[in-house]
């Protein structure tokens, strides 16, 4: 489990601060030794995992009843690629009903996370149709990762069988990857938060993008390098 640390409010003083210093800066350590301070806000459409990605990872815990999200944040301490990093992690509500709150979140942001669950194809359909022009209205340039949610129900009877009766299917991981291409995001993870599986690598490979970022005018790989494990379990990696 990830060390915590402390993390200010919105709106609080020392919001700017901990945010370190603005989306699309690199780096690999501040001048006086400190740890990269870093923030990493979490969005997509309500009930696609969100809150449960985040306790998996922070508290080690897999919330087993839902209950909506209207604010919260964490703050964990992290080393990658040899990199001491605060990461700042804010979660957020999907729902139309929280749109005024949730832009509060997205100032000084290194990169958002982009969620929707494999079992809720309109949740994918909604990164672009709505999550992407939010965060490019709210803080254009930042860098994303799309992430796919609840992956151990891909290969559930259950869940195609409901889908099927309505003529879809749970979302793939070449539907999802393709989408990652198209909004440009800098990686395309997928992950099952009740199983545990991708959820390090996933807060890991934000963590790395906040610190590789490419400075405004460099030009992106058109392909994208495959990490991780098949299998249903999801636990894989496109890095673009």
């Amino acid at each position: 489990m990830p060390a915590l640390c402390g993390l200010p409010l919105p709106g609080s003083s020392g919001a700017h601060d901990h945010a370190g210093n603005g989306y699309g800066l690199s780096g690999t350590s501040t001048k006086d030794g400190r740890p990269l301070s870093r923030k990493v806000v979490v969005v997509g459409d309500g009930a696609c995992g969100k809150t449960s990605l985040l306790n998996v990872y922070v508290k080690g815990e897999f919330p087993e009843l839902y209950e909506p999200t209207v604010f919260e944040n964490h703050c964990v301490d992290i080393v990658v690629d040899g990199t001491p990093i605060e990461l700042a992690l804010w979660d957020t509500a999907g729902q139309e009903d929280f749109d005024r709150l949730r832009s509060l979140s997205y100032a000084d942001s290194n990169v958002v996370l982009l969620c929707f669950s494999v079992d809720q194809p309109t949740s994918l359909e909604n990164i672009e149709s709505k999550w992407v022009d939010e965060i490019r209205h709210y803080c254009p340039g930042v860098k994303l990762a799309l992430v796919a949610l609840k992956c151990d129900l891909r290969s559930d009877p259950v869940v195609r069988d409901k889908l099927a009766s309505a003529g879809l299917q749970p979302v793939e991981y070449e539907e999802g990857l393709a989408v990652a291409k198209r909004i440009r995001a800098s990686r395309y993870l997928e992950c099952s938060a009740k199983h545990n599986r991708g959820v390090q690598e996933t807060f890991e490979e934000a963590a790395r993008v906040s610190i590789t970022a490419r400075r405004a005018g460099e030009t992106r790989g058109s392909q994208a390098r495959h990490a991780g494990g098949g299998g249903g379990g999801g636990d894989k990696c496109a890095v673009m």
